[in-house]
């Protein structure tokens, strides 16, 4: 797994909307958290801090042991490369898993929303978080952040706030584009809908709640409406452009193969959308071995290249749910080569705000 990248931005201590009504609320209202301790370990669960955030507070190469990092090698196939000090360094990097509870203390209710994401840094996370807002003013709602792959604790928790915010049925947004991945299907172990982990087999979520999953984004026309826009602030020629999207994909080439036309779809919606003469869509499936995405990388060079031999200015998106993560990698991977990025993640577009408000909606009404 590559490492997620800590930011941290001007005015991290600035409470956004949280003042100390609500930590007080929080204190009361969920002082009585289940004593599951958190990531194995029996410890009560770490009380909010002022902007919401449950933060574990546990360094995760601590839980590292031999069986754990076997464990992990068995499970991942990148990892069965490492040596161990390089899996312990590599998960040192990842950063943690912890929730964000996102609504304010009077906002309650018997239909609670949990929204899981990988995470990336401090200020995608703020970006993520802030996208959350006009959901978590209907109805309590927390995020997850985290691939969960030896820890459910903070999930635990997030289940733990939306309960004692009066929450029976809890509905589950995944920001994984497709159901097609390993991340997904891990939290999906830890919430009872599969029976197989995908990471390390760690503790299910214990909860009286009712938990309905909603849909994942897919190729659905709000997505498909932000990468056009985004494409659309940095084109100038549509007619003598070309478009990558470029996507962080499963890590598996049986997800992939899967997962690919959903991201195809993307770019025949955006190709209509944004009248671009060429438009190309591409997994980086950035948590393969190495081989595997290498050969990715070369091909999106290879076709990059194949454009601008044509006389193509060469523009590049991505439909990644959050801001400052794969964008990274992608700007390393394509070092040298002349080309327009827009960075922008689909969380910093109104139409994810309003995919996830809809998502949650229908998948209430059934």
């Amino acid at each position: 797994m590559r490492p997620r990248r800590f930011l941290v931005a001007a005015g991290a201590a600035i409470a956004l909307g949280f003042g100390s009504a609500y930590v007080e609320a929080q204190h009361e209202d969920h002082g009585a958290h289940r004593a599951h301790g958190y990531q194995g370990h029996d410890m009560p669960m770490p009380p909010p801090d002022e902007l919401g955030r449950r933060r574990m507070g546990m360094d995760m190469r601590d839980m590292l042991s031999e069986d754990v990092i076997a464990g992990l090698k068995e499970k991942i196939a990148l990892y069965g490369l490492l040596t161990d000090n390089e899996l312990r360094i590599n998960v040192a990097q990842m950063g943690e898993n912890y929730t964000w509870y996102v609504s304010d203390a009077d906002i309650r209710g018997e239909i609670g929303v949990l929204v899981l994401s990988h995470g990336v840094s401090e200020a995608g996370d703020r970006i993520m978080t802030d996208s959350m807002r006009a959901i978590a003013g209907e109805y309590p709602t927390a995020i997850g952040y985290g691939m969960a792959m030896m820890t459910s604790s903070h999930m635990q928790a997030a289940i733990d706030d939306l309960e004692a915010a009066g929450a029976r049925t809890i509905v589950l947004v995944q920001t994984t584009s497709t159901v097609h991945n390993s991340m997904t299907r891990q939290w999906e172990y830890i919430l009872g809908r599969r029976e197989e982990s995908s990471y390390l087999t760690v503790k299910p979520i214990e909860t009286s709640a009712k938990l309905v999953f909603a849909p994942h984004m897919d190729d659905h026309p709000l997505i498909a409406g932000i990468l056009s826009d985004h494409a659309l602030e940095i084109s100038t020629d549509p007619d003598n452009e070309a478009l990558f999207l470029v996507a962080h994909g499963p890590e598996d080439d049986f997800d992939n193969v899967l997962d690919l036309p959903v991201i195809e779809s993307l770019a025949e919606q955006v190709k209509a959308a944004t009248g671009i003469s060429e438009v190309r869509a591409i997994n980086l499936q950035d948590d393969a071995i190495p081989p595997v995405r290498e050969g990715n990388v070369r091909q999106l060079k290879r076709w990059m290249q194949q454009a601008q031999r044509k006389g193509k200015k060469l523009i590049v998106v991505s439909p990644a749910s959050s801001a400052d993560g794969l964008q990274h990698h992608i700007k390393q991977d394509l070092m040298g080569l002349d080309y327009t990025f827009n960075e922008k993640g689909l969380s910093q577009h109104p139409n994810f705000t309003e995919w996830v408000v809809i998502t949650v909606r229908q998948t209430i009404s059934g």
